[in-house]
């Protein structure tokens, strides 16, 4: 072979590495878009969550005490519903130390409320339900599934963006680039 063949054959094979790593870095890419549109679902689902809850502890169908819990609990998921429910900054693509920014834990009011749920609509009996109540309640169990399958989802793509940017090739060269590593949302989600 002659020097011009070692050069096409090196030549080629840049053209190979190069398109097989711009492949691999626009798939991450995309892995992190979808962290962040279920990232919002999730953040959509919870609201609900919250805005059905609140309504339901004021429909009348819960004791004086079930009601204020419920509502306590809604309404505070409702305040911090503008928080990130994950402080890994890839919704900003910046690391902010949300501890210093005095974030509310919002997992930590997520879980409560799916606790208060448990102790107080779980308790209920729906046979003396008007039309109304049934309505509410029926909005609020649709929007708890929400919450378990939307988190659910959120966490099988963090997955996927973990074990590709885990591989070998992604960590040799930084196909990730300067973006975090997503996490996970763990909260008790009611399942």
């Amino acid at each position: 072979m002659t020097w011009l063949w070692w050069l096409l054959l090196g030549v080629g094979l840049i053209l190979v590495v190069g398109g097989v790593i711009t492949l691999r870095a626009r798939r991450i890419d995309n892995l992190n878009r979808n962290v962040l549109k279920s990232r919002r679902s999730l953040e959509h689902a919870l609201t609900a969550r919250g805005q059905y809850a609140h309504d339901f502890a004021v429909c009348g169908v819960l004791d004086m005490a079930g009601a204020i819990l419920l509502t306590d609990a809604a309404d505070s998921c409702l305040r911090a519903g503008m928080d990130p429910i994950v402080t890994d900054g890839l919704d900003t693509m910046e690391k902010v130390n949300y501890a210093q920014e005095n974030y509310p834990d919002r997992r930590d009011l997520e879980s409560n409320l799916s606790r208060t749920l448990r102790l107080t609509v779980d308790e209920t009996d729906s046979e003396g339900y008007s039309d109304h109540q049934r309505s509410i309640a029926e909005r609020l169990d649709k929007a708890r599934l929400d919450v378990v399958l939307t988190r659910s989802f959120h966490n099988i793509h963090v997955g996927q963006v973990r074990r590709v940017r885990g591989t070998l090739l992604a960590r040799l060269f930084r196909l990730a680039g300067t973006a975090p590593l997503p996490e996970t949302v763990d909260m008790d989600d009611e399942r």
